[in-house]
């Protein structure tokens, strides 16, 4: 019997050395200094254009706080586009007396960055946010939950639409 673990653990060892040789590079790891360098040099190549509305322009600023680390550019070889923001709520969890206990709420964008010069688009995605809260019998209660939670999935989505420019400036930069 231990002859038999001994043996499949053998002839596991080669399938777990097997992912070190594809290329993988793990997203949240640690980069070496030039990568980083290199992909936070790329965001002060970016101007974020103005968005649309109250909360277009909450999300502008979470944007402006997390790419311009050394300030605004002057003349930004890119500029990124974020489509004006989609809310959707829908009514959730029904109760016997047909009111509803919970809403969930998704916040959808299109972004895209363009080249100034050429005007052509070099990344286009589609972002989106998705978040509950629950409807309380305060109403101010749950208006307090509706705006925390629509800052919240702001924030997320700048989270993301960071993301995504380091995943294409990364790219760019990587030799292939």
């Amino acid at each position: 019997m231990s002859s038999d673990k001994n043996l499949r653990g053998l002839l596991l060892l080669p399938l777990l050395l097997l992912p070190s040789a594809c290329g993988f590079e793990p997203m949240y790891a640690r980069p070496d200094a030039a990568s980083q360098k290199s992909v936070a040099a790329a965001y002060s190549n970016v101007e974020i254009a103005n968005i649309p509305d109250r909360e277009g322009q909450y999300l502008r600023n979470a944007l402006i706080d997390r790419l311009y680390l050394a300030g605004r550019p002057a003349d930004a070889p890119f500029v990124l586009e974020i489509a004006p923001l989609q809310t959707t709520l829908t009514n959730q969890a029904v109760r016997k007396d047909a009111t509803y206990t919970r809403a969930l709420m998704e916040i959808s964008t299109t972004l895209r960055l363009r080249e100034r010069a050429t005007g052509s688009v070099v990344l286009e995605r589609k972002q989106r946010a998705l978040g509950s809260y629950n409807l309380l019998d305060n109403q101010f209660a749950t208006l307090s939950s509706k705006e925390s939670l629509n800052e919240h999935l702001l924030d997320e989505l700048a989270d993301s639409v960071q993301t995504a420019l380091a995943l294409h400036f990364h790219t760019q930069n990587t030799p292939q």
